[in-house]
């Protein structure tokens, strides 16, 4: 009977597992031995929303085809969790014939919809936003929430608000995306100043030196003093590296006093919190300098050739006499900023990092990244008993030890160490130190691969043609350093890091370029202001890399009472992934000219003027193509057809403008060539480099149209520091690297030269070959500060315009905060002049016979002449004959004429706004004549010295 219970049961058993394996779906943990060594026919995904079921296969090691095992399930389950993209997961089997069909099924953790910093004052959200690891669209997991929480909180720590606190809350999720909107809710707390900076432990260091490079300060009346723990860990760096500075090398500041403690300022009324800083310093001896020893490390390898020169120049078999080292000892010495005449002087650490990174930084330009510069220093004591050692050689015991001590007396300068005895008594005693650099040049360094992080938008391939190298190529830190600004100066990036990393092997290097974007979509508000071309304002909209492929697209609608103007362009910069650019656009313009004003009151600046004015309107377009080569240079070409009217002329106007009017719409064909280096270190705010541009204008000619000239335009721009604020060294704060003193030379130029037309006839009087609006202007915010382009000691030829325009200026810029303020000194320089073909009719008659008009008009009327050339009529002397002035063998361009005494002078101060939308430009500029005198090659105007306000918005400068 108990038999036959025992089989029932087992019966019933087996039933109901078969009944199990045989349903729809079933756990594998809880069934894994029906399932287990089984062949796995389909993998299968349930319950995933955001992430793909491509992706989270991916993450397993299971595939169709395999045997499942349970070290494979295991695995795969582990896999799973360790995503942190679930919360649950369920592996679950089907029977399939003989093998096994797996069904995932996942519960997923919800993924990020947005993110917002509730109470974020005084800490930009953005800043926060790019530092925390919790990410928009990435899953929320409690590791990153509270990784996010510490990343806020350090931030705040490091602006000063110790008191800060950070909660964080999430909105219900929405089940459809499975998203949620996060918060991070902050309370800022207040900032905490420092009381008191104190600092010990320094004997021969004058306690304020240290304070002056030191970042905190002490709240007082001029400086906030507020407390910063990532300036006071730099602190301690810079105390250390000053100290070093100073010769005192073993310098260090003590762990058991240097801290910082939080106290209330009145501990009875405990209302205001203060930090107490504390610095120990050790200070050590002071050392003082004793040369450099160079060389070239010589090791003889097994094969008989040195075993750290380099193979290039010394491949194996190359006798001893010819071994040949990349760079002389002599070279790399000229390069150290300590030179032999220095023995004596304090022992600058910071000085000798820089003498041993200039050889590293020659041998990594020719390719030698795995340079080695191996310092070993030798003290020596100034003693008598010390230097005598060395003074003493003849009584060594044998000649190689008489040799070597002869060599050491040499190298360690034994002969001026016994002067500096002799004559400084102070310094008896002191340690001197004696640096023998030893290079090994080994193996030129090649990159193995260029590893892109940080672009989620740009497109690697926008990042990688801007490189001057590639893998393969052999490492050269100047191609490196160049393709870093070029990075930097597409604008698409607020920070560019570049990082190596070894290779495969030892002559291999991996190069890490590290990325920061920025927003290159442009919606910008502003207006524009210059003499000539008045008040305007302007709407932009850009967009400087368009779906990260670096293309740029742009449309501008200006609209002032003299200007209105409305252009789209298109640009790719790497057209058919070439370095060619192509650049199409199109515009419309509508322009009022002032030509030929006409003053009532003798005084022509200041006095009531009858305009003659007339619109000029234009539509075109334009294609251009752009080519760049070898690093810096660049060679572009346009075409530019358009069609122009003049309209609305006033009653003032000259007969050339009526018969402009009357001739309605005239095409303009226009094809511009040119080349450009640019070697400027920073396009957006530029402290060093060139930057030339040459371009040649064919107007009309074989191209067709009313106008016809040529038209060459050279414009030199170069960037000099002079020094930033820390003055040379003198003061000893990083942050004020930033701060530099820069000037630009600028000189722009424009010459036109009249041509023909070559497929017809055209008559000059009646449609001149250039046209009113071609003719250039001087005066204004736009060319020469303090002028106006109808300055009465212009002559009257410049007040109508002239074919060609010669521009110097040269601005000292002193930032006040470097990346949005400047004050500015300037100088300006500017002259027109004619062609001497463009007299026509009763004009050229006055050009030819002017000189007798005025023999004649000095003849017949000698009195009031004399009077006319010298004096005003409030009889105020003139600084120059109107006569003279207006003679035309001055205005015709000619090398003769080239000459400082036909230029326009100024000089002024103000300052450069750099606001983004609004730039803004104020000067005071004041009018200078050249006098000729060596001793004072300038004064002022007699009857007019003050200074004139100029003011601008916008860019709009030569």
């Amino acid at each position: 009977m108990n038999i036959r219970k025992k089989i029932k049961f087992l019966s019933l058993f087996v039933l109901s597992l078969l009944l199990l394996v045989s349903a729809e779906w079933v756990s594998l943990w809880s069934n894994r031995s029906v399932f287990l060594d089984k062949v796995i026919t389909k993998v299968e995904f349930k319950g995933n929303i955001n992430t793909s079921s491509d992706d989270i296969l991916d993450l397993m090691d299971m595939r169709p085809g395999m045997q499942l095992s349970q070290g494979l399930l295991n695995a795969d389950m582990r896999a799973l969790f360790v995503s942190g993209f679930f919360y649950h997961i369920d592996i679950q089997g089907e029977a399939d014939g003989d093998g096994v069909k797996i069904l995932v099924v996942v519960k997923e953790r919800p993924r990020v919809k947005d993110i917002d910093f509730i109470g974020a004052d005084e800490v930009f959200p953005s800043d926060l936003r790019d530092k925390i690891p919790l990410k928009e669209n990435e899953v929320i997991t409690p590791k990153k929430v509270t990784l996010s929480k510490e990343v806020i909180l350090k931030k705040y720590r490091d602006e000063g608000f110790f008191l800060a606190y950070v909660r964080f809350e999430t909105e219900p999720v929405n089940p459809d995306t499975n998203t949620v909107k996060v918060k991070f809710i902050i309370d800022e707390g207040e900032e905490i100043p420092v009381s008191k900076i104190n600092i010990f432990g320094n004997s021969e260091i004058d306690t304020y030196d240290v304070q002056g490079i030191m970042d905190l300060k002490e709240s007082g009346i001029i400086e906030s003093g507020v407390f910063k723990e990532s300036a006071f860990e730099s602190d301690k760096q810079k105390i250390a590296a000053y100290l070093k500075s100073r010769g005192y090398v073993d310098a260090e500041l003590s762990n058991e006093g240097t801290n910082w403690e939080i106290r209330w300022e009145n501990p009875q009324k405990k209302d205001k919190r203060v930090v107490i800083v504390n610095f120990k310093i050790i200070e050590g001896e002071q050392y003082f300098y004793n040369g450099y020893s160079t060389s070239h490390d010589m090791t003889i390898a097994p094969n008989g050739m040195p075993q750290f020169l380099n193979k290039e120049n010394n491949p194996i078999g190359t006798p001893k006499e010819e071994w040949s080292p990349v760079y002389p000892v002599k070279y790399l010495e000229d390069q150290f900023e300590f030179a032999p005449a220095d023995v004596g002087e304090v022992f600058d650490e910071t000085k000798f990092q820089k003498d041993r990174a200039s050889i590293n930084e020659a041998y990594s330009a020719k390719g030698y990244l795995f340079a080695q510069v191996i310092p070993r220093r030798k003290v020596i004591e100034l003693s008598d008993g010390s230097l005598s050692r060395y003074e003493n050689c003849d009584k060594r015991g044998s000649a190689d030890a008489t040799s070597d001590c002869n060599e050491e007396y040499n190298r360690l300068n034994v002969a001026k160490l016994r002067k500096i005895y002799e004559d400084e008594p102070k310094l008896r005693g002191k340690k001197f130190i004696h640096v023998d650099f030893t290079i090994r040049e080994n193996n030129l360094a090649f990159i193995e691969n260029i590893i892109i992080k940080g672009n989620k938008k740009t497109q690697d391939r926008v990042i990688r043609r801007e490189l001057l190298f590639k893998p393969g190529d052999l490492f050269n830190s100047t191609l490196v350093n160049r393709s870093r600004e070029r990075i930097f100066n597409l604008g698409y990036f607020k920070e560019v890091n570049f990082n190596m990393r070894p290779g495969s092997d030892e002559t291999k290097m991996n190069l890490i370029i590290e990325l920061v974007e920025q927003p290159t979509g442009t919606v910008s508000m502003g207006g524009g202001y210059g003499t000539i071309t008045g008040f305007s304002i302007f709407t932009q909209l850009g967009e400087n890399n368009l779906n990260g492929s670096g293309q740029q697209i742009t449309g501008r609608v200006e609209f002032g009472p003299i200007r209105r103007y409305l252009q789209i362009s298109w640009t790719e910069p790497w057209f058919m992934d070439k370095p060619w650019s192509l650049t199409l656009s199109a515009f419309y313009s509508s322009r009022t000219l002032f030509v030929g004003a006409t003053s009532i009151t003798e005084n022509n600046n200041q006095g009531i003027k009858e305009v003659a004015s007339y619109e000029r309107s234009g539509v075109g377009v334009s294609a251009g193509l752009g080519h760049r080569f070898l690093i810096n240079w660049t060679h572009f070409h346009r075409y530019s057809p358009s069609f122009f009217a003049s309209t609305r002329p006033t009653s003032l106007v000259s007969d050339q403008v009526l018969a402009e009017v009357d001739r309605g719409w005239q095409f303009r064909s226009q094809l511009t060539n040119g080349i450009a280096y640019d070697s400027r270190d920073n396009v957006f705010n530029s402290t060093q480099g060139f930057n030339l541009i040459f371009s040649v204008d064919n107007v009309g000619q074989f191209l067709g149209g009313e106008s016809h000239f040529d038209q060459f335009s050279p414009i030199l721009e170069y960037y000099h520091t002079w020094f930033d604020y820390t003055f040379f060294g003198l003061i000893r704060k990083n942050a004020l690297r930033r701060w530099r003193v820069v000037q630009q030379f600028r000189t722009s130029s424009v010459f036109t030269f009249e041509r023909t037309p070559k497929y017809k006839n055209q008559d000059k009087e009646r449609i001149p070959y250039i046209q009113v609006q071609d003719r250039l202007f001087l005066g204004g915010y736009e060319s020469l500060r303090g002028w106006f382009f109808d300055d009465k000691y212009y002559p009257d030829e410049w007040k109508n315009g002239a074919s060609s325009r010669v521009l110097f200026t040269s601005e000292l810029r002193f930032p006040i905060e470097p990346s949005l303020l400047w004050f500015v000194v300037f100088f300006d320089a500017g002259a027109m002049y004619e062609e001497l073909n463009r007299a026509v009719g009763e004009r050229k008659e006055y050009f030819k016979n002017y000189d007798a008009l005025v023999r004649a008009q000095r003849y017949s009327e000698p009195v009031e002449t004399y009077l006319y050339e010298n004096y005003n009529s409030y009889g105020q002397k003139l600084p120059e004959s109107p006569l003279v002035v207006n003679d035309p063998g001055n205005l015709v361009l000619s090398s003769k004429n080239l000459s400082m005494s036909n230029f326009r002078f100024s000089w002024g101060f103000g300052l450069r706004i750099q606001i983004p939308v609004l730039p803004l430009r104020l000067y005071f500029a004041q009018r200078i004549r050249y006098t000729g005198v060596e001793e004072r090659p300038f004064g002022l105007y007699p009857d007019n010295n003050s200074f004139q306000f100029v003011f601008g918005i916008g860019d709009m400068r030569f």
